[in-house]
C-alpha cells in the first residue's frame, strides 16, 4: 500500500482525477482568461469615458508583444470586436457574469468528480484493511485491532486530501502559468515582476504557516502540561490538607505555568516576525508590478494600460490564492503521513503472516467430500489461552462422533481449533482426506467444518440476523420472508438449531419482553386484545385469578408503584421516565392541585428513614441493598444526611436546597409499592386520592405532552409496553410464591390455543441485539448470559449444517448431567455427520451410547482413551436403546417448536 495519501488517492481513481484536472485546467483556464480580458476592457472603457479623444477599444482584443528582433509588432491572437462605448460596457459586464456562472457550473462538475474519486479512495482503503484483517490469523488479532483504529485516523487526517489532493497542485501550477502568460500578453517586462511576486508571496506564506503550526503545537503542549499539573494537584489534595502546603503548591504551579508561558512566548515572537514580511508583501507586490509597468528603460516601450495592469493584478491574486491552498494542503498531507505509514506497515505485516497459507491455497484443490482428519507430528500454540500441544499424531475418521476430554488449560480446545482449521500448527500438518487445511479457502473450510468454541461475537441487528450471520442473502441487514425461496428449508434448520441449543426458551422469553411498536399491524393488535379476556378466563378457571391484578382506570393497582399508578401508562421518551417523573413541572402541578405535595413529602421522609435504618449494617454493594432499596447506593449518603438533619417533615431549608430535598423525597415516594416494600404507608383513603390524581393527570395533560405517555386502555394495545404486559394487562402478585411461573404456564397454554405462540417467537427473533449490552455477561432485556452467547454461536453453526461440527465451548461451569444431556441432543441432531466435542473431565460418555473415538488432552499431548467392549447381549441392547433414544432426542425437542412456530416473517 502507498505510504503517501496523495499517491494513494491518485492510484485509487486515476481516471477521475485526470478528468477533474482536464476539466479544471482545460475549461477553467480559458474561462478565467476570458474574465480577465473582460475586466481589462471594462477598466479601459471607464478611463476612456473621461478622455473622449482616446482611440476606441476593441472588445476582447488579444495581442502578444514581440521583441524588436522579431519585428517589434504584436502577434494578434484575437482581433476583437469594435463596439460603441455603452455597448462595450454591457458586453464586458455580461461576459463577467457569464464567466462567473460557467465557473460555478464547472466547479460543481469538478466537485462531483473529486467526491467520486474520494469515495473510490476510501473504498480502496477499506478493501485493503478488510482484506488484511479478514486474512489475519488468531495470533495477529492485536495488529488487526490496531489497523482498524489507524484506518479511522487516516480518513480523519486525510479529510479533503483524497478528493482534491491531485487537483489543488495542478490548479496552483495552472494559475501560476496563467498569471505569467497574462503578464507576458500585457507587457513582457511584467513577467519578471510577476514571477518574483509569486515566489516571494509563496515563501512568506510558507514561513507563516510553519510558524503558526509550531505555535499551535506549543499551545497544545501548554494545555496538556496545565491539565497534568491540575490533575496531579487533585491527587495531592490529601497531602495538601494534611501538611498545609497551599502556598507551596501555588508556587510550584506558578513555576510550571511560567515555563510553559516562556516556551509559548518564544513561538509567538517567531510568529510575529513571520507576519512582518507577509504584511510588507501586501504592499510591495502591487508596488513592484506597478513600477515594472511604469519603467521605460533605455529605449521607449509600449505603455501599459490601466486595464492591462488590472488584469495582471487579478491573475496574480488568483495565482496567490491557488498557491496558498496548495501550501495549506501540504500541511494536511504532512499531518496524514504518519497514519498512512502505519497502515502500510500494519498491512504489510499482516500480509507477510498470511503469505505462506496463500501460497498453499494457490496450489490446492477443493476440499474433498469426505475422509479422515489426520494430524501428523503437529505442534501448536494458542496465544490467547497460552496452551500448547506437541507431538500429535492422530487420525479421526469422518463422519464420526469424537469426544475430547480435558478441563480448562489441558489443551483440548487447542486440539479442537486445530481440527477445525482455526489455529495453524507451528510444526506439522493437519489434513482432511489428504488436503492440508491451510490450503483450503477459509470461507469453504468454515462452511464445511464449522467451529463453535472461540469467543462468541454478537452483531448489531435482530436475534434472527445474528443466528443467520454469514448468509450472503442477508448481508444487507434484511430478514428472510415466508414466501422467499428455500424459506421452508431455512425454517427447518432454524427450528433444529433452536431446539438443540435450548435457545427456543430464550427466543420465547425475549418475544414476551419485546416492546410493542405504535406501528403494530391491526390484526396482531386485535388478537392481543382478545387474548386478554381468554387469559383472564383461564386464570379464573384454574383458581389463579388473584395472581394478576388488572389495570382498572378507577382502582388503585397495589402491585404497581405510586408513580405508575398516577401515570397509568407507559412513558414514551424521557419526559415522564421514572428518573424524571418527580421533577417534571406538570407532575408537580398535579400533585399540588390534588394537595398531595406535603403528604408525599412526609411519606418520602418516612421511606428514607426506614430504608436507612433497615440497611444500616449492609455495605453499598450488598445484593439485598440493590434488590430492595428504593434508592441506589450512590444516593445513600444524601438520604442518610437528610434523615439526620430532618427528623420531622417540617422546618425545611429555604431556597433551592429545600426544594431539592423535597423533590428527592417525592421521587422516593413515587417509587414505593406497598405490596413490595410493606412500610404500611398507603391506606384506602390515600389510594382514592392517588386515583383522583391519575384522573387529573390524564385530563389536564397538555397536547404537547400527549405523545410522552401511552395510557392503559382495555380496548387497545399499549405501545411502549412489553407483549407480556399487554397480554396480562395488569401486574402479577409478587407476594405469592410461584405466581410468575404459574401465570407463565397458563399464558403459554392460552397463546398456543389461540395461535399466538408463533407471534411470540416472531417477536423474539425480531428483537434487537445490542452487542455492548449483550456481551456484558448480564442477563436481561438487552443482555445475554455467557451460556446464551455460546448457544447462539453454536446455533449459527447448526443452521449451516456443515459436514463436520467442532464444539470447543468451555463447559466447566455447567453440571455434568446438564452437559451430557445437551451433548446427547447435539449427537442426535448430528447423526450420520461429523461431530467433535470437548468435554470436562467430570463428564463420562455413556457406555450405552459410546462415541466413535474418545481422546484425552493432558498437559501438552493428546492420547486415545480405550473403550472397554460390552458383552454381545448388552451391546445389542445398548445399540437398540441408543438408536431409539437418538431418534426421540432428534424429534422431541423440535416438533413442539415446529408445530407452533413460524420463524420466518409472515
Amino acid at each position: 500500500m502507498d505510504r503517501d495519501p496523495i499517491v494513494f488517492a491518485w492510484r485509487s481513481a486515476k481516471s477521475r482525477h485526470a478528468a477533474a484536472i482536464a476539466a479544471a485546467l482545460g475549461l477553467g483556464g480559458p474561462l478565467v482568461g476570458l474574465g480577465l480580458l473582460a475586466l481589462r476592457d471594462l477598466v479601459d472603457e471607464l478611463l476612456a469615458l473621461a478622455e473622449p479623444a482616446r482611440t476606441p477599444i476593441r472588445f476582447l482584443h488579444l495581442a502578444v508583444p514581440l521583441p524588436e528582433r522579431l519585428g517589434g509588432h504584436g502577434l494578434v491572437l484575437l482581433p476583437g470586436w469594435p463596439l460603441a462605448g455603452s455597448h462595450l460596457t454591457l458586453w464586458a459586464l455580461g461576459c463577467l457574469i457569464g464567466v462567473a456562472l460557467a465557473l460555478a457550473i464547472l466547479g460543481w462538475g469538478v466537485a462531483r468528480l473529486c467526491v467520486a474519486a474520494q469515495a473510490d479512495a476510501v473504498g480502496r482503503l477499506r478493501e485493503v484493511a478488510e482484506d488484511a484483517i479478514l486474512r489475519s490469523g488468531p495470533a495477529a488479532r492485536d495488529d488487526a485491532r490496531a489497523l482498524a483504529g489507524q484506518v479511522g485516523a487516516a480518513i480523519r487526517a486525510a479529510d479533503g486530501l483524497l478528493a482534491v489532493g491531485i487537483l489543488v497542485p495542478a490548479l496552483a501550477a495552472g494559475a501560476v502559468l496563467l498569471a505569467l502568460a497574462v503578464a507576458a500578453a500585457v507587457a513582457p517586462r511584467l513577467v519578471a515582476a510577476a514571477g518574483l511576486s509569486l515566489v516571494a508571496a509563496a515563501l512568506a506564506r510558507q514561513l507563516l504557516s510553519t510558524r503558526t503550526e509550531r505555535r499551535d503545537d506549543q499551545r497544545r503542549l501548554e494545555g496538556a502540561a496545565l491539565e497534568r499539573a491540575l490533575t496531579d494537584l487533585v491527587r495531592r489534595l490529601p497531602a495538601v490538607r494534611a501538611h498545609g502546603t497551599i502556598a507551596f503548591e501555588h508556587a510550584r504551579l506558578g513555576h510550571v505555568a511560567e515555563r510553559a508561558r516562556r516556551a509559548l512566548a518564544a513561538t509567538e515572537e517567531d510568529l510575529s516576525r513571520a507576519r512582518a514580511p507577509a504584511l510588507a508583501l501586501a504592499v510591495l507586490v502591487p508596488t513592484m508590478v506597478l513600477a515594472a509597468a511604469l519603467w521605460q528603460g533605455p529605449s521607449p516601450a509600449a505603455p501599459v494600460s490601466a486595464g492591462g495592469l488590472s488584469a495582471v493584478l487579478g491573475a496574480l491574486a488568483v495565482a496567490s490564492s491557488a498557491v496558498a491552498a496548495f501550501l495549506r494542503q501540504n500541511r494536511r498531507r504532512r499531518a496524514a503521513l504518519p497514519a498512512f505509514r502505519e497502515i502500510a506497515r500494519a498491512t504489510a505485516s499482516l500480509e507477510a503472516r498470511a503469505r505462506a497459507p496463500r501460497r498453499l491455497r494457490r496450489q490446492s484443490a477443493p476440499l474433498p467430500d469426505g475422509g479422515p482428519i489426520v494430524l501428523t507430528n503437529v505442534a501448536a500454540y494458542d496465544p490467547a489461552s497460552g496452551e500448547r500441544l506437541i507431538g500429535l499424531d492422530l487420525t479421526l475418521p469422518m463422519p464420526s462422533h469424537v469426544a475430547i476430554l480435558g478441563d480448562r488449560g489441558s489443551g483440548g480446545r487447542v486440539l479442537a481449533a486445530l481440527i477445525a482449521g482455526q489455529l495453524e500448527p507451528t510444526v506439522g500438518a493437519v489434513t482432511y482426506a489428504g488436503s492440508d487445511l491451510r490450503s483450503v479457502d477459509p470461507a469453504e473450510r468454515a462452511r464445511r467444518i464449522a467451529y463453535a468454541g472461540g469467543e462468541p461475537v454478537l452483531m448489531s441487528g435482530t436475534l434472527l440476523q445474528n443466528l443467520l450471520y454469514g448468509d450472503p442473502a442477508f448481508a444487507d441487514g434484511s430478514s428472510p420472508e415466508a414466501g422467499a425461496p428455500h424459506a421452508r428449508d431455512l425454517e427447518e434448520r432454524l427450528v433444529e438449531a433452536l431446539s438443540v441449543t435450548g435457545l427456543d426458551r430464550l427466543v420465547y422469553g425475549r418475544g414476551l419482553a419485546s416492546v410493542l411498536s405504535r406501528n403494530l399491524d391491526a390484526v396482531t393488535a386485535a388478537a392481543i386484545v382478545e387474548t386478554r379476556d381468554a387469559l383472564r378466563a383461564a386464570l379464573a378457571a384454574n383458581g389463579a385469578a388473584h395472581l394478576v391484578e388488572p389495570f382498572d382506570p378507577v382502582r388503585y393497582n397495589r402491585q404497581a408503584t405510586i408513580g405508575e399508578n398516577i401515570l397509568f401508562g407507559e412513558p414514551v421518551g424521557s419526559a415522564f421516565s421514572e428518573a424524571r417523573l418527580a421533577g417534571h413541572p406538570f407532575t408537580r402541578a398535579v400533585l399540588e392541585a390534588e394537595g398531595l405535595t406535603r403528604p408525599m413529602t412526609e411519606m418520602g421522609l418516612a421511606i428514607a428513614r426506614a430504608t436507612v435504618e433497615i440497611f444500616s449494617d449492609l455495605p453499598d454493594d450488598h445484593p439485598l441493598f440493590d434488590a430492595f432499596s428504593l434508592f441506589p447506593a450512590r444516593e445513600r449518603g444524601f438520604f442518610e444526611d437528610l434523615v439526620a438533619r430532618q427528623p420531622e417533615a417540617s422546618g425545611w431549608r429555604r431556597g433551592p436546597a429545600g426544594q431539592r430535598d423535597r423533590a428527592r423525597l417525592i421521587g422516593l415516594c413515587l417509587r414505593y409499592s406497598e405490596t413490595r416494600h410493606r412500610f404500611g404507608l398507603i391506606d384506602e383513603a390515600m389510594e382514592a386520592r392517588l386515583v383522583a390524581a391519575r384522573r387529573t393527570f390524564a385530563d389536564l395533560l397538555p397536547a404537547s405532552l400527549r405523545g410522552s405517555v401511552e395510557f392503559y386502555d382495555p380496548a387497545r394495545v399499549t405501545a411502549a409496553a412489553s407483549l407480556e404486559e399487554n397480554l396480562l394487562f395488569g401486574r402479577i402478585a409478587g407476594a405469592e410464591a410461584g405466581a410468575s411461573a404459574r401465570v407463565g404456564t397458563l399464558m403459554r397454554a392460552v397463546l398456543r390455543e389461540r395461535g399466538l405462540e408463533r407471534t411470540v417467537y416472531r417477536f423474539g427473533l425480531a428483537s434487537q441485539v445490542d452487542p455492548r449490552a449483550a456481551e456484558s455477561g448480564l442477563a436481561g432485556r438487552d443482555g445475554f448470559t455467557p451460556f446464551e452467547r455460546a448457544a447462539i454461536d453454536l446455533a449459527r453453526c447448526l443452521v449451516r449444517r456443515p459436514d463436520i461440527l467442532v464444539v470447543g465451548l468451555a463447559l466447566d461451569d455447567r453440571g455434568a448431567p446438564e452437559v451430557m444431556a445437551g451433548v446427547e441432543r447435539l449427537r442426535a441432531a448430528r447423526a450420520g455427520r461429523g461431530l467433535v466435542v470437548c468435554l470436562p473431565d467430570a463428564c463420562r460418555p455413556d457406555p450405552a451410547s459410546p462415541f466413535d473415538l474418545v481422546l484425552r488432552a493432558e498437559r501438552t499431548t493428546v492420547a486415545p482413551v480405550p473403550t472397554p467392549p460390552l458383552p454381545a447381549a448388552d451391546a445389542s441392547a445398548a445399540i437398540a436403546r441408543t438408536s431409539a433414544g437418538l431418534a426421540r432426542e432428534a424429534a422431541a425437542p423440535a416438533e413442539p417448536v415446529r408445530e407452533r412456530t413460524r420463524l420466518t416473517t409472515d
